[in-house]
């Protein structure tokens, strides 16, 4: 990973940091290949710079959604209006604080960030709780998917389960015990199945990818690419980093790649959302 953040600086990575271009990328690559059903998308409201903007149609939006910034990592503001009103003043100065050039290039040095358009969006807030029940990460290498970690929000515990959904204990210090039950084997083995194929799906153009999704009441929602996982400073037991790294063949930095233009364009005009 530090190799990558280091040296990896080819056009299929300039857009991976940015939400709108992965939103764009996972829409058109499942359609291509006949998964579009698969992973359900946030929609997007509205995307701008300007909170004001946004305060403006504030009677178009639901009561339930979420404030990002497009160029981020982490940060994140969810909404139901319902419980609680909006302080617009203070949402203002935090999106002109989001607005700023961040951590993650100034630095963490993680290159994509610096590429991905300085945007705030406001999106479809998953789920009915306070967070949805759990997120499935799919380590994937080389188009093929080594391991899932689910991690339950609300317990902040963890389990991994190998390709073939049997459990893999990693001795992380928040790992569920091997007999503890998880809303992982709660998915219907068919929409797994599924699940998995669109995770190796999304990651085939990839040496690596992390797929990011959030499982909530049966239906499988596309969170993020990861291409930064932990900056590569995330510690883990010697035998599951060597496992990783051995499924990890580092690309040649100046092959041709025949889908370059369409990873430029993937930086494009910027979308409006749907209530703009």
């Amino acid at each position: 990973m530090q190799w990558r953040i280091l040296n990896d600086r080819r056009r299929i990575m300039s857009w991976t940091a940015d939400k709108l271009s992965q939103k764009a990328y996972v829409r058109s690559e499942l359609e291509r290949r006949g998964l579009n059903s698969v992973l359900r998308l946030p929609e997007v409201y509205w995307v701008g710079t300007d909170i004001r903007e946004l305060q403006s149609i504030a009677h178009q939006l639901p009561a339930r959604w979420a404030l990002k910034p497009n160029h981020s990592s982490g940060r994140f503001k969810l909404f139901d209006t319902r419980v609680r009103p909006i302080n617009w003043d203070a949402l203002v100065k935090l999106g002109d604080s989001w607005n700023q050039r961040d951590e993650e290039e100034l630095v963490l040095g993680h290159w994509a960030y610096g590429q991905a358009r300085h945007v705030l969006i406001a999106e479809e807030r998953v789920g009915a709780g306070s967070e949805p029940d759990a997120e499935v990460k799919g380590w994937c290498f080389g188009g093929t998917l080594h391991i899932f970690t689910l991690f339950h929000t609300l317990s902040r515990r963890n389990a991994n389960y190998g390709r073939g959904y049997e459990r893999v204990l990693t001795g992380h210090e928040r790992e569920l015990p091997a007999t503890a039950a998880t809303s992982f084997e709660d998915i219907p083995a068919p929409l797994r199945d599924q699940m998995c194929a669109a995770m190796e799906a999304l990651a085939a153009p990839f040496d690596h990818v992390r797929v990011d999704c959030f499982v909530e009441g049966g239906v499988i929602w596309f969170n993020e690419l990861s291409t930064y996982a932990r900056g590569g400073l995330g510690q883990m037991r010697p035998e599951m980093e060597r496992a990783r790294g051995d499924r990890w063949t580092l690309p040649a930095l100046s092959a041709s790649d025949p889908r370059e233009a369409e990873w430029r364009a993937l930086l494009g005009p910027l979308p409006r959302g749907s209530l703009q």
